[in-house]
């Protein structure tokens, strides 16, 4: 496990009876055998990476490295503001075309007790290895397939009649409404352009609080 977790996560998984090593790793949180990484969030920090990149490229960095990516949101309180809900789901679903599990508990206890699960699963009684080996790295229209599917809007039949007319991202981004209405209809066009033309608010200092929902 990275050495910047917290030590009770360590205590736990060892009152278990896991063989932890603890060091500094770059890839993800957790390494369970040779192929599995293991990224632990809270829903604030879920949320933040959406918003500013850093999921997706954690993603990018984990999937060339692990055949196996589970990401851990762990929160007490599940509640996400009604704006962010879209962008929520929307990275979900994108996750999940990548065959990425994103798993839900609502403390550290339950982070062990599943981290402890995982490893037997995957290892038996067998010592956890550290070193994962390589993965090929995605093809550069897989990229632009997963994000045209992110949007709220986009599911994978409309993300690859985008990429069919268009041929590039780059195109669709810059094609006006009536050529998107043309190929995903008025109500997906609108809201991707919506999404493509919001200004940038800024939430790296948001509190948790400011993205729960209130009523």
């Amino acid at each position: 496990m990275d050495d910047r977790e917290p030590e009770l996560i360590e205590k736990l998984l060892r009152k278990q009876g896991m063989i932890v090593e603890r060091r500094r790793i770059e890839v993800s949180d957790y390494l369970i055998g040779t192929n599995v990484c293991v990224e632990r969030k809270s829903l604030n920090d879920f949320i933040r990476s959406i918003y500013d990149g850093r999921l997706f490229d954690q993603v990018e960095q984990m999937r060339t490295n692990c055949e196996i990516i589970i990401i851990i949101i762990e929160e007490p309180h599940f509640h996400i503001k009604r704006d962010a809900v879209p962008h929520y789901l929307g990275a979900l679903s994108s996750l999940a075309l990548r065959g990425i599990s994103v798993i839900h508990v609502i403390s550290p206890e339950d982070t062990a007790r599943f981290l402890a699960y995982l490893s037997r699963k995957v290892e038996g009684d067998r010592p956890s290895i550290i070193p994962v080996k390589r993965r090929r790295k995605p093809k550069s229209w897989e990229e632009a397939y997963a994000i045209l599917v992110s949007f709220p809007s986009i599911g994978p039949k409309s993300a690859e009649k985008l990429l069919n007319e268009f041929g590039t991202l780059r195109d669709v981004f810059s094609a006006d409404f009536h050529r998107l209405r043309r190929v995903v209809g008025e109500a997906k066009a609108r809201k991707l352009q919506e999404v493509l033309n919001t200004p940038f608010k800024r939430v790296k200092e948001a509190k948790l609080e400011d993205v729960r929902d209130q009523g």
